[in-house]
C-alpha cells in the first residue's frame, strides 16, 4: 500500500485551513494535510480541541458545518532524527511573514518539491527566490494562486467560508527556465482543481499576471479604504470621493505593471484587461458583491495587528521608485495606514496604562 503524500500547510489562517479542510472532505485517504502552526502551545490547543477544522457555510436562510480531522505541528518533520524532505508545501502566512516563517523549512526543500504561494498582494516569488535561492536552478518548483473566496476565522479551528468565489493558480518560472520549460502540475494541486467548493482553474502563467494583477489593484483599493474609514465594503458605495480616489490608486498601478512585466507587451487583451475603466468597474462591482465583508486589512487594523500594506500598495510604490514613476496616492496611502495603525496602537497602550494605574 503506498504512502499518502503530506501537504504541509504553513500558515494556519483562514485560507491555509480551508484549503485543507476542503481537500480531505473531497479526496479523503487520499491526501494528508499537515497544519504547521507556530509553536507547540498553539498545536496542543488544537489538539485538545479535537484536532478538526470546522467550516461553517451559510447559502441563503441554511446554516451548515463541516468537520475534518487535520494533522497538527509545529517544526519540520524528521524520522528518527533524519531530516524528512517536504515534498508539497502551501505557503499561507501573511505576506510580510513569509521570510521568517519559511526559513526553517528551507533545508527540507529541494528542487524537485512544490510550493503554492496562498497569499494576497505580489512580489513574494521573487522574494524568496533572491533570500533562499539566488542562483535559480536550485528553487523549488513555484506555485501561486489568487482567490477570490471569502472566509474568516472565528476561533483558531472554526473558519466561516463566508463568500465562496474562486480561485486561480499558476506556475511561476524559475528565473533559469526556457521558454518551453514542461510544467508538470503535481497530485496536491491537481486535486485542488478537482475539488469542486474550491473553483479553481489552471492558468498559464501569461493569463495568471493578469488576473494577479486584476485582483491586487481591487485589494489596494477596497482593502486600505476601509481600514481608514472603518467600514465594510459595500459601504464605499455611499462615498462620494471614492470612484475618483480608486481611479488614481488604479492608474498608478497600471502604469507600473506596464513599466515591470514586459511580457505584458506580448499579451494581446493585456491593455484591454488592465484599462483603469475597467479595473474600477471591477472596483465596484467587488464592493457590490462583497458588501457584507470587512476586509482582512480592516480587520488587522481593528485588531491592532501588522497589514500587508508593503505587498498590495506598498509594491506599486516599489516599482514606481524603481521606474520612477509617479506613485504619490499609493505612497500617501501606504502612510495613512501605517499612522493609522500606530496612533490606534498608542491609544490602546495609553487606555491600559489608565486601566492598570494604582
Amino acid at each position: 500500500m503506498s504512502k499518502v503524500p503530506k501537504v504541509f500547510i504553513l500558515g494556519a489562517g483562514s485560507m491555509g485551513c480551508l484549503v485543507g479542510h476542503e481537500l480531505t472532505q473531497a479526496f479523503g485517504n487520499q491526501v494528508n494535510p499537515v497544519l504547521l502552526f507556530r509553536n507547540q502551545a498553539v498545536v496542543d490547543l488544537y489538539n485538545s480541541q479535537g484536532s478538526e477544522i470546522s467550516i461553517v457555510k451559510s447559502k441563503n436562510s441554511n446554516i451548515t458545518t463541516t468537520k475534518t480531522h487535520i494533522e497538527a505541528a509545529c517544526k519540520p518533520p524528521n524520522h528518527n532524527g533524519s531530516k524528512v524532505t517536504i515534498d508539497n508545501l502551501i505557503l499561507s502566512t501573511k505576506t510580510y511573514q513569509s521570510i521568517a516563517a519559511l526559513e526553517n523549512y528551507i533545508p527540507h526543500l529541494t528542487k524537485d518539491s512544490n510550493i503554492l504561494i496562498l497569499q494576497n498582494g505580489m512580489g513574494v516569488a521573487p522574494l524568496l527566490t533572491e533570500k533562499f535561492w539566488p542562483s535559480g536552478w536550485n528553487r523549488p518548483n513555484i506555485f501561486q494562486a489568487v482567490a477570490t473566496h471569502g472566509a474568516y476565522k472565528t476561533a483558531l479551528n472554526v473558519i466561516h467560508f463566508a463568500a465562496p468565489g474562486k480561485m486561480s493558480i499558476s506556475y511561476i518560472p524559475k528565473p533559469t527556465d526556457k521558454k518551453d520549460t514542461e510544467v508538470v502540475i503535481p497530485d496536491f494541486i491537481d486535486q485542488i482543481l478537482q475539488t469542486p467548493s474550491l473553483n479553481t482553474t489552471y492558468e498559464k502563467y501569461e493569463n495568471f499576471l493578469l488576473i494577479q494583477m486584476e485582483k491586487l489593484v481591487v485589494n489596494a483599493t477596497i482593502n486600505p479604504i476601509t481600514a481608514l474609514l472603518d467600514c465594510f465594503n459595500g459601504d464605499l458605495l455611499y462615498a462620494d470621493r471614492i470612484s475618483a480616489l480608486s481611479k488614481r490608486i488604479i492608474k498608478e498601478a497600471v502604469n507600473c505593471f506596464f513599466a515591470e512585466y514586459k511580457i505584458l507587451a506580448t499579451i494581446p487583451d493585456a491593455h484591454a484587461y488592465l484599462s483603469p475603466d475597467r479595473l474600477l468597474d471591477v472596483v465596484l462591482t467587488m464592493c457590490k458583491t462583497t458588501a457584507q465583508n470587512s476586509s482582512s486589512m480592516r480587520e488587522d487594523v481593528r485588531h491592532l495587528n501588522d497589514t500587508e500594506i508593503d505587498y498590495i500598495n506598498g509594491y506599486i510604490v516599489k516599482l514606481g521608485k524603481k521606474h520612477d514613476l509617479s506613485v504619490t496616492t499609493n505612497m500617501n496611502i501606504v502612510d495613512l495606514v501605517k499612522n493609522k495603525l500606530a496612533i490606534d496602537r498608542a491609544v490602546e497602550r495609553q487606555a491600559a496604562k489608565l486601566v492598570i494605574k494604582p
